[in-house]
């Protein structure tokens, strides 16, 4: 019988007070929901400012960080986005099997 193996994480979900901020090293097929609240994202090397507000969703395929801020205190969802769930199972994202969402909490 073959071993199954670990199924990965997919969603992290969070709480920010006003001003909190939320850093995301690699952002890539990474889906971010505003669950409540407001929130301004920005990528790095990228001029848009992306604002969500609650029930709206942003999705980059970039290889960018992503600094997530509360203009007020919210709720978000971070998941992997199922074309980034496949190839990071399949080892096509670069990181092979056992690959992991990586999140970093940064202080307000």
């Amino acid at each position: 019988m073959t071993p199954c193996p670990t199924p990965l994480t997919s969603q992290f979900d969070l709480s920010l007070a006003h001003q909190g901020m939320f850093s995301v090293a690699d952002a890539a097929g990474l889906l971010m929901t505003c669950r409540d609240g407001s929130l301004w994202i920005t990528l790095d090397n990228d001029t848009r400012d992306i604002v969500l507000s609650a029930g709206e969703r942003f999705l980059t395929t970039q290889h960018r960080r992503a600094i997530i801020y509360a203009m007020g205190p919210s709720s978000l969802s971070l998941e992997l986005a199922p074309a980034a769930q496949a190839a990071r199972r399949t080892g096509k994202a670069g990181g092979g099997r056992g690959a992991r969402m990586m999140l970093a909490l940064q202080p307000a």
